[in-house]
């Protein structure tokens, strides 16, 4: 399960820069919560469509954009008292066995 797309499941308010990271926690969560709960943690990899949400001025601009997803993504891995092992699996490891890239 590819967890990505999240921001685009969300009111338009999430362009705003200086939008609380809690909040989006909060909102992604309960959907989140179900992704992991129905395929756990070694079969959910975390996906982006990072830059190209960036578009036509969506996002804030590649900074603001690629830090707030990436908080957001941390913080829902760290709620669900995830292992490092785990949480680097979700941010790659998981994509590396399930696309078999050697790196």
């Amino acid at each position: 399960m590819k967890l990505s797309g999240g921001f685009s499941e969300l009111p338009p308010l999430v362009t705003t820069p200086d939008l609380d990271i809690a909040l989006l926690v909060a909102r992604l969560q309960p959907w989140t919560d179900v992704v992991f709960d129905a395929f756990g943690s070694e079969r959910v990899m975390f996906g982006s469509d990072w830059p190209v949400y960036n578009i036509g001025g969506g996002g804030g601009g590649n900074e603001v954009s690629w830090g707030r997803w990436k908080s957001v993504v941390e913080s829902i891995l760290c709620r669900r008292g995830l292992a490092d092992e785990q949480r680097m699996g979700v941010c790659g490891q998981v994509a590396v066995a399930a696309y078999g890239i050697e790196i």
